[in-house]
């Protein structure tokens, strides 16, 4: 996918001294070519000379105003009175309402072998000829900003597959081909496309700098995933107490906000709150036994039922305590 230079222009129908057909020949693209302003025939037509005969994979094209384009190929060596091949029929770069606001002027065409004719692709030609048209708006100039010639990929060079993941290249490729219906084979895939594809190669082939988890970074910790606690880490510091602990000496705890929440009439179902809440009690016991010394044994009091229980489930279980069960 080398790029083909252009030489020279052999010929234009119109430009505008300030800015001539020559600005296609600079690789900046800075300066556009455009007709000149008192051309009343709203169509340009420049034809140019490749530095030498090349089959056309790609062309870029940078748009100045125009509406339609058209491009032709041809040699030098025909004869003068020889059309020229059509390589990419007229195509619409603005439509008729931009056109007439004179907005989105500027744009850039990509144009792959799928968008070629076939009667001209494949073949080695050395010569452009551009035609545009601007129908839609009579007093705006218009014309192209640039232009970019490529030949196709070498098929004789073509790069390594990746040493591992056979199957993942081709399931790219599946899914390329399924986003550009005329790209029938990797050769009339689009450039990004074909970028695409080598970025996926290139990470393929880059060694991995761990030997752990594929992707994964060795100075990095692995992922909690729900299971115990490693010692040492983060999950296995205590937290701390939310609610005071029961003093040994029987003094009177101050009522929590949920006690003082609940009405008067709920208050009497506090037997039977109780009575479920020793229920849960025991078993949360008995899980807090065997789940580990994650809260390293310590307890607290639950000041609506008296009950004990560890640290981690005391605040989840005091917020629901002595409420009615609505399954009851």
């Amino acid at each position: 996918m080398a790029p083909v230079k252009i030489s020279h222009v052999v010929s234009f129908s119109s430009q505008d001294p300030k800015y001539p057909v020559e600005n296609l020949l600079r690789e900046d693209g800075l300066r556009p070519w455009l007709g000149c302003p008192q051309d009343p025939s709203r169509q340009l037509r420049a034809e140019l000379q490749l530095e030498r005969a090349s089959p056309i994979g790609y062309v870029d094209v940078g748009n100045c105003g125009c509406a339609f384009l058209q491009i032709e190929v041809g040699r030098s060596s025909w004869p003068f009175d020889r059309p020229y091949l059509t390589l990419v029929p007229s195509v619409a770069l603005m439509t008729p309402a931009d056109s007439k606001l004179d907005r989105n002027r500027c744009g850039v065409r990509m144009f792959k072998e799928a968008d070629f004719l076939a009667l001209a692709a494949g073949q080695k030609w050395d010569r452009l000829r551009l035609t545009c048209s601007q129908p839609f708006s009579k007093h705006s100039q218009f014309g192209l900003s640039f232009i970019r010639v490529r030949t196709p990929l070498d098929p004789a060079h073509p790069q390594p597959p990746p040493p591992s993941q056979p199957g993942l290249e081709e399931r790219l490729k599946r899914r390329l081909r399924q986003l550009e219906p005329g790209s029938w084979s990797p050769a009339r895939l689009s450039r990004p496309a074909r970028m695409v594809l080598s970025a996926a190669r290139s990470r393929a082939l880059r060694p991995r700098a761990g030997t752990g988890s594929p992707g994964g970074d060795p100075e990095l910790p692995a992922e909690d995933a729900g299971g115990p606690a490693v010692p040492g880490s983060a999950r296995d510091v205590p937290a701390a107490p939310t609610r005071a602990r029961r003093q040994p000496d029987g003094g009177q705890r101050a009522p929590s906000p949920a006690g003082r929440s609940l009405p008067a009439a709920s208050r009497q179902s506090r037997s039977g709150g109780r009575a479920r809440a020793r229920g849960h009690r025991e078993r949360r016991a008995r899980r807090g036994d065997s789940g580990g010394d994650s809260s390293h044994g310590e307890t607290g009091v639950c000041p609506v039922c008296s009950g004990r229980f560890s640290l981690d489930l005391l605040p989840a279980h005091a917020s629901r305590c002595g409420e009615e069960d609505p399954n009851a």
